[in-house]
């Protein structure tokens, strides 16, 4: 029972490194897009003040390049641990009842996050299927923005998935083996 716990164990880190590593590089895509359109606002607003012509461009793309900066980092955020909370009164439970709550409120998040999925995979397919484009000057396809919605979200699951199985790893076993970085609320005595 054991080595097949241990077994357990090390197939989930190995699956877990690699939804850790692709993560960090929506993260990555995420502050690139973010440094992208702070640059090309920037230029829009030189090109405006000193030469008078305007990008029709900046305005659209700026808002709808928001969607992917938010969601496409949700996952890589859980597992910094730096989602709000609001812990005033479950940091004076004990590490154990904190993990219990922590599994419960995973399990509730993955409930939460199906219903998120569904609507945006309907949405996304919606956007596909009829060419929806934006309503303004560069009509812009939105199957690009909603598929990211979709993509974002199904990445933050399975790092709730990951996180569910760690805090139950936690619970169970004493140890929390998996990359987060909540380990000090993971730590049963």
């Amino acid at each position: 029972m054991r080595k097949t716990v241990h077994i357990f164990i090390q197939i989930t880190k190995k699956i877990d490194a690699g939804f850790d590593y692709f993560s960090r590089v929506c993260a990555f895509i995420s502050g690139t897009l973010l440094v992208g359109v702070t640059l090309i606002i920037f230029a829009g607003v030189i090109n405006r003040a000193f030469f008078g012509w305007i990008w029709l461009f900046i305005e659209e793309w700026s808002a709808l390049t928001l969607i992917p900066i938010s969601y496409l980092v949700m996952g890589y955020t859980l597992r910094w641990n730096r989602h709000l909370r609001v812990d005033l009164v479950v940091r004076q439970f004990s590490n154990r009842r904190q993990n219990a709550l922590g599994i419960f409120a995973a399990i509730f998040s993955l409930v939460c996050l199906g219903f998120m999925i569904q609507a945006s995979a309907e949405w996304f397919f919606y956007t596909l299927s009829k060419h929806v484009t934006s309503s303004g000057p560069m009509r812009t396809p939105l199957w690009v923005f909603s598929g990211s919605i979709l993509f974002g979200l199904v990445l933050f699951a399975i790092d709730m998935l990951m996180l569910l199985v760690n805090r139950v790893l936690a619970l169970v076993y004493r140890d929390a083996p998996l990359k987060f970085r909540d380990q000090e609320t993971l730590n049963i005595p």
